[in-house]
């Protein structure tokens, strides 16, 4: 089963790296560079099944907000939580997995599988 990764990050080096390296490693990958986008994404595409997403974004919503979106309209949607910012103990913990930033692309490939385990 090909999987669909949806990968929300503002900046666009950072965001470009996770997402060839998930392409390579046979996931279909979308992008956003705001959670604004990243919802309009979710709200049109069935497909997806887990958000990376940093925390720190421009536009009135943050990563913490769209997991909370996430959660409460597509909960069959896991997610993974990136920040270089905020301790994993200020995440709650139904909103998905915290990590910290900077992380190496094949760091998270083991995250990622086991989030769609």
């Amino acid at each position: 089963m090909r999987y669909t990764i949806l990968v929300v990050e503002d900046e666009a080096i950072v965001r470009l790296d996770i997402s060839d390296f998930l392409r390579e490693r046979g996931f279909e990958v979308l992008e956003a560079s705001s959670a604004e986008e990243a919802m309009d994404i979710l709200d049109g595409n069935s497909g997806i099944s887990l958000v990376f997403t940093d925390i720190q974004m421009p536009g009135s919503l943050n990563g913490i907000d769209l997991a909370r979106y996430i959660r409460r309209n597509h909960p069959r949607i896991k997610t993974l939580i990136t920040s270089g910012h905020l301790p994993a103990s200020d995440l709650p913990p139904d909103l998905g997995r915290l990590i910290d930033k900077p992380y190496l692309p094949r760091a998270i490939l083991g995250l990622v599988e086991e989030a769609l385990a």
